[in-house]
Parts: C-alpha cells; structure tokens; sequence
C-alpha cells in the first residue's frame, strides 16, 4: 500500500503493477467503491504488457475520510495530481461508473493530451431527462434525483451472479462507505452533462454498457459516441450484465479493453 498527499493535504491511498516502463493503465473506481473491485483485471493487463494502477478516492477505501473536497472536479484534480506525482504520460483511462465521470471532469479542467485513449462503463453523460437526449425517453427529473439518491444504497447493481472467489475478495479487501455522509458527491456527480465535453474529445474512446444496468438504458453508450469524434471509437453492449461489468463477465471485459488498446497503437 502507497500513499501520496494531495495540495489540500488529503491522504490517497494507491497500487502501482508491473513494468514502470510500460504505459500505464489507470483504473478508476465508482461512488462507494474501492481498488479492490479491479482485481480480476489487474494480472491481466499486466501480463499484456501494461503497468497498472489502482486507487481510491478521497474519502474512499483505504483514502483518508474527510468532508471537504467532495465533489466530482475535485475528484478529477486528485486523478491529475496521481498522473503528476507517477510522472505519467501517454496515459489510458479506464473508469466505471462515477469513475467514468470522473474522467470527463479531468478532460474539462485539463484536457486529453496526457491521454492516449480512455475507456467508460456504464455511465451517461447526463441522469438528466430531456427532450434532446435519447428522444427524452430516458433518465430522471431533477423532483426524481432525490428518491434516485436514497434508493442507491439498496440498489442491487449487478445481474449475473459473481463467482464464490470473487465474492470473497471483495469481503475481505472493500472498506465500510458511509453513504449518510457522502450523499452530497453522489448527488453532485448526478447534476452533470458531460455531451457538450464529449464534442471536444479528440483521443479514441471506448464506450461500455449493461443491457440489464438499473441505472441507464444500454442506448447511452451508442448515444454518447455518436458526439465523439475521434473515428476509433466505439461500443460495446454486455448483454445480460448490469451495471458493474468488470465483475460481472471480467474475462469479457478484459479481452475487449485489450483488443481495444492494440487496436488503436
């Protein structure tokens, strides 16, 4: 376990994998979550050659638990303080879920050209209902977004049963999160629209869904794309997953992130 301190002296917790030589991937946890989500990826990637890193947000996981700083470009600036404290360049993005959006707030405020490609699952530019996203079929009102926020704790986010030794890494590695405390970040994650950002992305991305997420119809991803520029992008739909791919066909998921970087060297 490794730390380093943000510029407003916040305590983040970090692993670092493989060949300090090799690019690096950065994995990028959801609200609630910790690193230890990522550990059907992490010997895969570095057995394809790639150097990965993993961490918590501030206040997640092993992270120091503070109550200042809890919002989503705050999140992003502690990404970017990794980035400079690793001394990385040439970086791939991987993030699931706020993890995602955090990834669009690091572009806003620093833009992709320390980037060579990044890589979201399950996440939508925007929660919000309107009538020029997804023909305003889609997403919530803001008098519905506090029932939305309640009602996470108790969401159940997956669909496919995850395996017994999964399970039992998971008990043993995630932190307590308390949500009562936090509920603020997920609701100012949930206030976003990130689709005039995605206009600007110029690196390749690649866009994960869940055909089963209770969080967003599939159609997000195929949506978002389609305001991405950068020809080698693309979609991918998981079918019968819901909304946390990396654990729910981890092996699917591991081969289509791996294809996706070599195909775009």
């Amino acid at each position: 376990m490794s730390f380093f301190i943000t510029n407003d002296n916040v305590k983040i917790n970090f692993h670092d994998y493989g060949d300090k030589n090799n690019q690096a991937l950065i994995l990028i946890g959801g609200y609630s979550s910790s690193e230890v989500t990522w550990i059907c990826q992490i010997d895969d990637f570095v057995a394809a050659g790639y150097r990965v890193i993993t961490y918590d947000h501030r206040s997640h996981g092993d992270s120091q638990k503070v109550d200042f700083g809890m919002t989503l470009h705050r999140i992003a600036t502690d990404l970017y303080e990794l980035i400079e404290y690793l001394q990385l360049s040439d970086v791939v993005l991987i993030g699931h879920s706020m993890g995602a959006a955090t990834i669009m707030a690091y572009e806003e405020l620093f833009t992709d050209r320390n980037l060579s490609a990044v890589i979201t699952e399950d996440q939508a530019p925007t929660f919000l209902k309107s009538k020029d996203w997804l023909d305003g079929k889609a997403g919530r009102t803001l008098e519905t977004l506090g029932t939305f926020i309640d009602d996470f704790p108790k969401t159940r986010l997956t669909q496919k049963p995850l395996s017994d030794d999964i399970k039992r890494e998971l008990g043993k590695g995630m932190k307590p999160f308390d949500f009562k405390r936090y509920r603020s970040l997920l609701q100012n994650v949930i206030l976003q629209d990130w689709r005039a950002e995605l206009t600007q992305e110029a690196i390749p991305h690649l866009f994960f869904a869940g055909s089963q997420s209770p969080i967003f119809p599939s159609s997000h991803a195929q949506a978002a794309r389609d305001l991405q520029p950068n020809p080698d992008s693309e979609v991918q739909i998981f079918e019968g997953c819901g909304h946390i791919l990396h654990l729910e066909d981890s092996k699917k998921f591991n081969q289509s992130v791996l294809h996706f970087l070599e195909k775009i060297k």
